[in-house]
């Protein structure tokens, strides 16, 4: 049990030292960056934020088109407010083949291999190039290249949403598309960078939301989204105080309960928000790639980069 503990000591300070240029830069870009990093993984701070300038506000109609039909936009935000997760926002099929025809004829790119693209067919190549596989594989910035992506960003029922649970004019922060891919020459550092297999918070933001949707389905073995229901709501002092966002399964387990562990599945077009202050996680493909896209909503300017490139 001790070796247990000093490797995940270790492992947790390496993520620390790592990401520390990044952290100088958030600073440099937005010094009250330093403010939210600090306190903003703290219940306390965080409820009294949300009484004095984010309150909930009920669904309202936000000009605009929309693609979604028969989204009972009161209970996603009710889902978000008691789980920090919501379902049924949906994508119709047409979407779906729509950014599925772009996803399979642009180039996507490694984190650490950037000026290299490969289409998704042709990961195997890539992989004989490599020391170790691809696991996942982002379009940056080409995401917006995508007009089906683009109407997505600006989408009513979306935006509808987002303003509801964030309590105010909300921004359209980021936007991420990414394959995952089965691997077998995987490393731990790699897990770490594509979030996966490491249970973890976010803290871009005092508050913010994803919208993600499958576009390609999702069973057990293919990569599926991992969260813990409410653990935005409830989080032990020592997850508070913490200055890393990760923590091990089995602290999680037995603080909330195996019973609050969902696991998303899905066909292609399954849709769900998630609050990313909750523990989640993503998982490793195993049988067959994975396609997801990722639109987050912020109160206000995000330090991150809007396409999910590493800054």
């Amino acid at each position: 049990m001790s070796q247990d503990l000093d490797t995940e000591r270790a492992s947790l300070f390496d993520r620390i030292f790592s990401r520390a240029p990044s952290y100088l830069r958030f600073i440099q870009d937005k010094p009250s960056w330093i403010l939210m990093f600090l306190f903003g993984r703290t219940l306390v701070i965080r409820r009294f934020d949300r009484k004095l300038r984010a309150r909930y506000a009920a669904p309202a109609p936000v000009p605009g088109p929309t693609v979604f039909r028969d989204v009972d936009r009161a209970a996603c935000v009710r889902g978000l407010i008691d789980t920090g997760l919501a379902f049924g926002i949906d994508l119709p099929a047409p979407v779906v083949d729509e950014i599925n025809t772009f996803a399979n004829t642009h180039p996507c790119y490694s984190r650490d291999r950037q000026d290299r693209g490969f289409l998704p067919k042709d990961v195997a190549e890539a992989n004989a190039e490599r020391p170790n596989d691809v696991i996942a594989a982002y379009y940056f910035e080409n995401v917006q290249k995508c007009a089906a992506i683009r109407a997505l960003r600006n989408d009513s029922t979306l935006q509808s949403i987002a303003r509801s649970y964030l309590g105010k004019t909300v921004l359209q922060s980021r936007v991420r598309m990414w394959w995952s891919f089965p691997a077998k020459r995987v490393t731990d550092a790699a897990l770490v960078d594509a979030a996966q297999e490491k249970f973890h918070f976010d803290m871009n933001g005092w508050r913010t939301l994803k919208f993600f949707f499958y576009l390609t389905p999702v069973t057990e073995s293919d990569g599926p989204h991992l969260g813990i229901l409410g653990s935005h709501r409830r989080r032990a002092w020592r997850q508070q105080l913490s200055l890393t966002v990760g923590r091990p399964t089995e602290e999680l387990e037995s603080y909330y309960g195996k019973e609050k562990f969902v696991t998303i599945l899905g066909g292609a077009g399954t849709g769900f928000a998630e609050d990313p202050f909750i523990f989640h996680a993503g998982t490793l493909c195993r049988d067959r790639p994975r396609l997801i896209l990722e639109l987050e909503f912020d109160q206000s300017a995000t330090t991150q980069d809007h396409y999910g490139r590493p800054l």
